[in-house]
């Protein structure tokens, strides 16, 4: 990333939470909407849903002191920490440093440093896979620690492929510097 006034922007290492953050406003959006049909439906019959008659009979009876208001109380006050909590600490690291390894230079405060999402050790494997012979098509998924292969071969003996594989694979992504290597694992499977 670069900036016009000269000053470092750093990298995003950890996920953006975009997933929970759009389960969670589905939900409320969700709940708003029907609230706001259930007001509108009031105020063109004058009657609330009959659905809404139950939890407005149960709600009516319900004084300030009732321990069922103190336990939706607490219920709300304990899923508003989590969801606090969830959008304040931070997530697993989302990204592989790069480097020589020994060199020590992720380790040192100011420095830059250089990773690789999860997505692009994938797709680097996946692809660096299709090129070896005996592979017809490959496609990969990776973590942290590992990186797994999907092979697909028109070979009927597949145990000397997946050792090559597994050998290439590892030894381009030690190339590029990863440190640490993500483990590389492989599926082979055979078409006719």
């Amino acid at each position: 990333m670069s900036r016009r006034d000269g000053k470092a922007t750093s990298l995003r290492h950890r996920p953006s939470r975009a997933v929970p953050a759009l389960i969670l406003g589905t939900l409320l959006l969700a709940a708003g909407a029907g609230l706001v049909w259930a007001a509108v439906t009031r105020m063109l019959t004058g009657w609330w849903p009959a659905f809404l008659a139950g939890p407005r009979d149960w709600l009516a009876g319900l004084t300030w002191n009732a321990p069922a208001v103190w336990a939706v109380g607490a219920i709300a006050a304990v899923l508003g920490v989590v969801l606090l909590l969830a959008a304040l600490m931070p997530g697993r690291f989302n990204a592989l440093p790069l480097g020589s390894p020994g060199d020590g230079s992720a380790q040192v405060e100011g420095t830059r440093e250089t990773i690789m999402t999860r997505r692009a050790v994938a797709r680097l494997a996946a692809a660096h896979c299709e090129h070896i012979d005996g592979v017809s098509s490959a496609s990969a998924t990776a973590s942290t620690r590992a990186v797994h292969l999907n092979v697909a071969t028109a070979l009927h003996e597949t145990a000397e492929l997946r050792g090559r594989v597994i050998a290439a694979v590892n030894e381009r992504l030690t190339g590029t510097g990863l440190d640490p290597v993500p483990k590389v694992t492989a599926s082979i499977r055979s078409r006719e």
